[in-house]
């Protein structure tokens, strides 16, 4: 017995079927596309870092996570440096002292703040230089790799600030005073 409704589910059913077939492989384009994207992003970040110069390479540790292989959120007891704990600590927090010589003159403490919940919400980088004409360079060396990593930077009077990123907020600064040359760095959690 020969149905007319057969010859119109056929057709449709291979309609179907085609239908499917290119979702999928055009499904599967884009994750490779986001993949390749991601892959493109994280070497641009690593050459960047490896361009950024010895003392941002010191501060930073690797180009990956946030800056010192922290991450938002991660539980502050975790957080064990190996560097020297600062003469002097935060209410909130822990400090440390990274020296880039042995001149003490050339230095930065950098602070872990965590949020109420006891978790990584902020790093702080107070950078201390010999020679206020070593400023410039060291905010250039920053901006070359921040700008890389977390996107367009925009300047408002003396500070640098990165707030594109969904989950970090940058904010650089010239904090040089006549006998004190440096600059300051936030790193804070977005959230």
């Amino acid at each position: 017995m020969k149905n007319p409704l057969n010859k119109l589910i056929v057709p449709f059913l291979s309609l179907f079927i085609s239908g499917t077939v290119v979702i999928i492989l055009h499904s599967c384009s884009q994750e490779k596309q986001a993949e390749n994207k991601d892959s493109q992003q994280t070497e641009a970040v690593a050459t960047a870092w490896s361009a950024s110069g010895e003392w941002v390479q010191k501060l930073t540790v690797s180009p990956t996570n946030i800056v010192r292989n922290t991450t938002w959120g991660q539980d502050f007891s975790t957080i064990n440096d190996s560097l020297e704990v600062a003469e002097s600590q935060p209410e909130k927090g822990k400090s440390y002292t990274l020296y880039f010589d042995d001149t003490d003159l050339n230095f930065s403490d950098i602070t872990y703040i965590p949020n109420d919940q006891n978790k990584l919400q902020e790093i702080t980088f107070d950078i201390f230089v010999d020679s206020a004409e070593d400023v410039q360079p060291l905010i250039d060396q920053w901006k070359g790799y921040l700008e890389v990593k977390f996107g367009p930077s925009e300047t408002k009077g003396t500070q640098v600030l990165w707030t594109k990123n969904k989950n970090t907020r940058i904010q650089l600064e010239n904090v040089s005073t006549p006998k004190d040359p440096g600059i300051k760095i936030s790193f804070k959690a977005a959230n």
